[in-house]
């Protein structure tokens, strides 16, 4: 049932400001009703400049572009609340409710206050023309996609409990200023971020004037919570403790604190292929914790209802690390969702987020999350393949000089030309056999002689985009390998593809010598030696 309250509760709209004023308002607010030194409120506030927010617990440097920030005059800071980080700027309304934890007929941040306070900003969307609802834990959703995020915290038997919601937004701008898991900085990776938020501007075709928003967000309030707001300014109270902690809140001390514990945090990449779909996975891991923070999940599949995706990311949100559990809690989403696909089933998104997680087991061998995901296993993990001895290395002609007359040749002799020649010389130091490919064909055949003549693993390089479109073809040949990212512009960023699957690519690429390196050393030390 409603709180119904016969005193008017505060609306305060305190305005654009700077994100370190906000925070310190957030603070004066908090402190202030604790104290019982002002009333129960709801506030909006907007933030110019824009402002990437961290979360309470979080460190900056691992949820946060730093560098592209400055460069786009984003300003950083931290947050009270907990939860992940945000962009927030004028094209977004932040909503807050500052209360005596007594007065809102609900024990605060339990599930059901959580909810009762989502469902006022529920009824203003509806009002407005939204068919938004609550999802649990903490966020407001309008066909599957979040509209609203929200948080909270609590001191002294006051509470404060804010959410952000979309008006309009840039998610360009959003995925460059955070870290989150998406495969690169590319449309694709763009388009796949706007399938997992929506905002008000984008679900009514047009954005309401911004008074309209907020009357309906404040007549949300007074039905859901049985109260009147009346708008209001801030107390003598108030502003004093502003004035007091807003140097608090503007200091490098806060914004980049150290948090208790700091976050081991890793991004991963996985890939997964059925007859029907392709899958990939891109996972937050929290090392330290040894929890899985999220998962985004894209690729070229048919699946209904279109929001059973979303589903599964949120139930493996913040989830433990463990295979069985992740597989048995995708299972439920789905038979909850009544999900339908085409050519593809529970085991297999469980599969492409294994393969995603899969990669941290580089780290072991001192490669950083990055040069983990520029390495592509076929038929096997990286530690089964590891623990295989090693004898053949597979390089790409497109890294020969165009007018080298090995250039088409499996062969080579090293120059200095190229990063081909150098790659042989290091497959002479670790006792390995190169060997040249000079086209898709000579690429199959080559892998079927070497499994028809005993070799157990290989190794090789190529460009991701390659690797991916022919991952059924690296597993049919049923020979376990490790295949290493290239370094520069390669055919299928010039869409020339078809000439270079016949061997005609007559542009030039690169190697990453570094991490070839990196990688024959990995298999030096699982077999226990060292190369010379």
């Amino acid at each position: 049932m409603p709180f119904h309250s016969s005193t008017p509760w505060r609306l305060l709209d305190t305005g654009v400001r700077r994100a370190a004023e906000n925070m310190a308002l957030d603070q004066a607010l908090l402190t202030a009703r604790a104290r019982d030194l002002s009333p129960n409120t709801v506030r909006f506030l907007q933030f110019a400049p824009p402002a990437a927010l961290v979360g309470y617990h979080q460190d900056v440097a691992q949820e946060i572009r730093i560098e592209y920030c400055r460069q786009a005059g984003i300003e950083i800071q931290r947050r009270l609340t907990g939860g992940g980080a945000i962009l927030f700027d004028e094209s977004q309304l932040g909503w807050e409710l500052i209360a005596a934890s007594g007065d809102v007929g609900g024990t605060p941040f339990s599930l059901a206050l959580h909810r009762r306070i989502c469902e006022a900003v529920v009824a203003a969307l509806r009002e407005l023309g939204v068919d938004a609802a609550f999802r649990p834990r903490n966020d407001i959703e309008v066909g599957g996609r979040k509209i609203s995020g929200t948080g909270g915290v609590e001191e002294d038997g006051a509470f404060l409990f804010q959410g952000t919601l979309l008006l309009d937004f840039d998610v360009a701008a959003m995925i460059r200023a955070l870290r989150i898991p998406v495969e690169k900085l590319k449309q694709a990776s763009l388009d796949s971020a706007a399938q997992r938020v929506t905002w008000l501007a984008r679900e009514l075709g047009t954005l309401p004037p911004l008074p309209e928003i907020k009357q309906a967000i404040v007549r949300g309030f007074e039905r859901t919570f049985g109260i009147r707001l009346k708008p209001g300014d801030l107390t003598a109270d108030e502003r004093a403790l502003f004035e007091e902690l807003l140097p608090k809140f503007d200091s490098a001390e806060w914004v980049e604190r150290p948090t208790r514990q700091r976050s081991q945090i890793g991004m991963f990449r996985g890939l997964h292929r059925t007859a029907e779909a392709v899958l990939r996975a891109a996972v937050q891991v929290d090392i330290a914790r040894g929890r899985l923070r999220s998962v985004v999940l894209t690729g070229d599949f048919f699946i209904t209802p279109q929001r059973a995706v979303l589903d599964i990311e949120a139930r493996l949100k913040d989830h433990r690390l463990d295979p069985t559990a992740i597989r048995q809690s995708i299972a439920a989403a789905w038979e909850e969702s009544c999900v339908r696909a085409a050519g593809f089933g529970p085991d297999d998104i469980a599969a492409v987020i294994e393969a995603a997680l899969d990669k941290r087991q580089w780290l072991d061998f001192g490669f950083s999350p990055e040069q983990a995901n520029r390495v592509f296993c076929a038929n096997g993990s990286p530690r089964d393949i590891l623990a295989r001895p090693l004898s053949l290395l597979l390089l790409p002609y497109c890294a020969k000089k165009p007018d080298c007359e090995y250039r088409h040749e499996a062969g080579c002799e090293p120059c200095g030309g190229c990063t081909v020649g150098e790659a042989f010389e290091m497959a002479e130091r670790f006792g390995l056999r190169p060997v040249t490919i000079t086209s898709f064909e000579h690429l199959m055949d080559t892998l079927a002689a070497a499994r028809a003549g005993g070799v157990s693993a290989y190794a090789g390089c190529c460009c991701e985009a390659f690797f991916q479109k022919h991952y059924r073809d690296f597993s049919a040949a049923q020979l376990p390998g490790v295949l290493l990212d290239i370094c520069e512009t390669t055919c299928y960023d010039l869409d020339r593809a078809g000439e270079a699957y016949h061997g005609r690519f007559e542009q030039q690429t690169r190697l990453d010598l570094p991490l070839l390196e990196k990688t024959l050393s990995a298999f030096a030390v699982c077999a226990g030696r060292e190369h010379r």
